[in-house]
């Protein structure tokens, strides 16, 4: 059920065809995800740019890499600069486990706490998953 979670989810992102989220945590390389990058960038598709982002800020979360964390962080407000996709910025902090680094245009439908503790969560469920793997 957690893979089928997760690809559900990636292909929700638009991103299955680079399977960072669904491995999240267990990429060795993420020199396709750096070619995947390059094609979406040169292709002007903000959208699959933006989740491929998020993506990789979930992957980054498992591993707890926060530096590499807060630089997609950095990457996903220049692609929300223009108002589209702002919350994936908060979401991926959240992920993080982070505060918020700047004040939040998001409304969420819970309160931010829920919704913070439920993507820190699913974090946290992928990385007992590869820790168990190992």
């Amino acid at each position: 059920m957690e893979a089928a979670f997760f690809l559900a989810f990636a292909r929700t992102c638009g991103c299955h065809r680079a399977a960072v989220v669904p491995d999240a945590g267990a990429i060795s390389s993420l020199e396709p995800v750096r070619l995947l990058r390059a094609d979406i960038t040169e292709a002007g598709l903000t959208a699959a740019e933006a989740a491929l982002e998020l993506a990789l800020c979930f992957h980054h979360a498992v591993q707890d890499e926060r530096e590499k964390v807060t630089a997609a962080v950095s990457r996903l407000r220049d692609l929300a600069r223009g108002g589209d996709y702002v919350y994936y910025v908060d979401v991926a902090q959240f992920m993080a486990g982070v505060p918020l680094d700047q004040a939040s245009g998001a409304r969420w439908l819970d309160s931010e706490q829920r919704t913070r503790d439920r993507w820190r969560g699913l974090v946290i469920a992928r990385r007992a998953c590869v820790d168990a793997r190992r």
